[in-house]
């Protein structure tokens, strides 16, 4: 396969333009000036050449297949606490702690997770927040010829640059406006289903206009015209390096609608409580992905089924506590009372009779002369169903 500093030189000029004189008449990096590309369906951008096996055996510590993606997360928390952020476009946890996350694109299965300290505690990047998150959690993978997505808050040209040289290829959408972008990618007026595209040492710009203009940069792939199915069902075209890159972006989020199926739904002022409870179902996701795509076996579970037969085999035979769970806010000196300290279920009272809820009935309530066919047949008292049947076996004062 050839570097990538040596692919520029060696396009054939029917398809690489030079003269475009808006992009060359300055540019800030060694890196020389963008070339338009005349003709998009022509040009291809080589393919990595993985060095790792792909399919189960990835799923093993410290591989990773080929196309990976990373992505932000919010671990939910509205207590105070100086690392709680504020997050958008995140339906599930506005609030809470960020984590940059590196995901299979496919299996949606988490291979590394770094959790944002805020400006004060992280030190300062010159390249931006983005690209170190980026360098940072691809750091153990590079050399092995990797594509990696992420979307526009990370992506920058330095940063495809600086992968590109550790062997690691990359796809991402990015903010028109960045620095050592095409300038005419600035201020294009296009119309839908226009597509500019320019190189420049072996990186893509594109530009695509939809319903808005989308602008990526890339290592791989190519801009020529495919057909697919958008949202509607509709037959759609877009360019190939569009469709790449919604099929490989959204593995964190995969990894985010199978953590939240069984996420606990518990209050909690303290903030490692939620940590730690988000890596147990986060260790637990990565049980199922690898039970689901690895083990040979005739009959496979749901996740539902797999995650009540890990509890159950965690737990085992030793639970411990009371059942009764009122029974803890009891004091100590009141709970050799039969009604608060016994296990007692509502029935029917004999005959048909009807007794006055003990409760509710005599104590200035709308139910005063009301008889009621429920009763407590081991305190032998008469007792609503909803309420004041839970009331009597739980409070002291249970008139209050």
């Amino acid at each position: 396969m050839a570097h990538h500093s040596d692919i520029t030189s060696d396009l054939d000029s029917d398809i690489v333009d030079s003269d475009d004189d808006e992009d060359n008449e300055e540019f800030t990096t060694f890196r020389g000036p963008w070339f338009n590309v005349v003709d998009p369906n022509s040009f291809i951008m080589p393919d990595p050449d993985f060095r790792e096996e792909t399919g189960p055996v990835s799923f093993y510590p410290g591989m990773l297949n080929r196309d990976v993606c990373v992505d932000e997360r919010i671990v939910g928390f509205k207590g105070r606490h100086q690392l709680k952020q504020y997050i958008s476009n995140k339906k599930a946890h506005r609030w809470g702690i960020k984590l940059w996350v590196l995901s299979d694109s496919t299996s949606g299965y988490t291979h590394h997770l770094n959790i944002y300290k805020g400006r004060r505690n992280e030190r300062r990047s010159p390249n931006g927040q983005g690209y170190q998150a980026v360098m940072d959690l691809m750091e153990p993978h590079f050399y092995k010829e990797h594509h990696i997505t992420f979307d526009s808050f990370f992506t920058s040209p330095k940063l495809v640059y600086d992968l590109l040289d550790k062997q690691t290829h990359s796809t991402g959408t990015v903010i028109k406006s960045r620095k050592d972008m095409p300038s005419s990618f600035k201020n294009a007026i296009m119309q839908k289903g226009d597509v500019k595209v320019k190189t420049r040492a072996g990186v893509m710009a594109v530009q695509w206009a939809d319903r808005r203009v989308v602008s990526l940069l890339t290592t791989t792939g190519s801009a020529r015209q495919i057909q697919t199915t958008n949202g509607k069902g509709r037959e759609v075209s877009i360019p190939a390096i569009i469709d790449t890159y919604n099929l490989a972006m959204g593995g964190v989020d995969l990894g985010d609608q199978l953590i939240l199926q069984f996420e606990p739904q518990f209050k909690s002022l303290k903030m490692w409580r939620k940590l730690l409870f988000h890596s147990l179902v986060t260790a637990a996701v990565y049980a199922y992905i690898c039970y689901r795509d690895s083990f040979i076996v005739q009959y496979k579970m749901d996740h539902l089924k797999f995650h009540q037969q890990l509890c159950q085999e965690l737990t085992g035979g030793f639970r411990q506590g009371s059942r009764n769970r009122q029974l803890r806010i009891i004091p100590v000196q009141h709970r050799t009372l039969a009604r608060l300290s016994e296990r007692h279920f509502p029935s029917k009272i004999p005959d048909g009779n009807r007794k006055r809820c003990a409760v509710c009935a005599g104590h200035g309530g709308g139910f005063r002369k009301t008889r009621i066919p429920w009763w407590c047949e081991d305190c032998r008292v008469g007792l609503c169903v909803e309420g004041c049947f839970r009331k009597f076996h739980t409070r002291i004062n249970f008139e209050e």
